[in-house]
């Protein structure tokens, strides 16, 4: 009896033994596979570090400046916000404004910023330096406008002028794509937006043929006609639509004031309409209501707002092309 008692405590010593043996071998493992991941963390730190801290030198509206490579914190003024989103980079510092309200992002990208994205004010007005700095950003980015306060922003960090304004779109695009190494990026944005443009023109121009456009905006006060930038330039550059004859050479602007009597010698098919109050100086004016876009009912009414916070820009352009398109489709 007692041998096997004794047999049974040897038994049990052994099993306890080899648990031990198992318990020790996995905290080992555990060990080595934490000290694998703490190790990769830190290589992968010291990688993105090491990226950061690297620099080029750029060339931008005033001479060369030397930037990081890899920007983490952009504070972006010059109004190309969704050229950055859209190559990947969300700025901690936007002056892409609601023109409706300078308070408030664009309606295009303020949902894709995060919530604590510093409003500097609109990009093509005397932006906020206090706001920039406050980002702590690493990079800023500058607009045309702003060459008065590029000394005051170099003081905050490195900063490259853009030398395009707003208004300037392929241009503007393609130096942002420059800065950063996106030209491919920015080819495949051109390589859609031109085929949408294209497939867009086809459909209209079937239905209209050669019927002729015009680019109206209307103010309680006084008209614009445009033949560029904007609205226009996608109606009448990318879409390719025949212009009405009579259009007036542009402004700065890409259109130009002018009365509503005028109207009466300017006589297209069809009329996109920007107009943001409730009331505008074509409202009950006889040689408005006499013209033959008016009666034949192609007139597509935007709002003007419309037209500065979407025609401008990357990613707003890539949405109002379709838009467009269907509103005139539909009519």
């Amino acid at each position: 009896m007692l041998s096997i008692g004794e047999g049974k405590i040897d038994m049990f010593i052994l099993k306890n033994r080899m648990f031990s043996l198992l318990a020790v071998m996995m905290l080992l493992l555990v060990g080595c596979s934490d000290e694998k991941e703490i190790e990769g963390s830190v290589e992968v730190a010291k990688n993105s570090t090491e990226d950061h801290a690297k620099t080029k030198v750029v060339k931008d509206k005033l001479g060369e400046v030397e930037i990081p490579t890899n920007p983490l914190r952009i504070a972006d003024v010059s109004g190309s916000t969704e050229e950055l989103l859209f190559f990947g980079f969300k700025p901690v510092v936007s002056s892409n404004t609601d023109i409706e309200n300078p308070n408030a992002f664009s309606p295009v990208i303020i949902n894709q910023l995060e919530p604590d994205t510093v409003n500097a004010g609109w990009y093509a007005s005397e932006i906020n330096i206090e706001a920039v700095a406050s980002a702590n950003p690493d990079l800023i980015i500058a607009g045309a406008r702003h060459e008065k306060l590029v000394d005051q922003l170099k003081k905050i960090a490195p900063t490259v002028m853009v030398p395009h304004d707003f208004n300037a779109f392929q241009d503007r695009f393609e130096f942002i794509a420059g800065i950063f190494d996106k030209e491919t990026e920015m080819d495949a944005w051109f390589t859609d937006y031109e085929k949408t443009a294209k497939d867009w023109s086809e459909k209209i121009r079937t239905i209209t043929k050669d019927e002729t456009f015009a680019i109206i905006e209307a103010t309680p006060k006084e008209i614009r006609i445009y033949a560029a930038t904007g609205v226009a330039d996608m109606i009448f550059h990318d879409m390719l639509l025949p212009k009405a004859e009579g259009t007036p050479e542009p402004d700065a602007w890409g259109g130009k004031v002018t009365s509503v009597e005028t109207l009466a010698s300017f006589d297209p098919d069809h009329i996109i309409l920007m107009v943001d109050s409730t009331q505008s100086i074509v409202d009950d004016n006889n040689v408005w209501d006499s013209m033959k876009a008016v009666k034949n009912n192609h007139v597509y009414r935007m709002t003007s707002a419309k037209n500065y916070n979407y025609a401008f820009t990357a990613m707003g352009k890539r949405e109002l092309i379709d838009e467009l398109g269907e509103l005139i489709v539909k009519e």
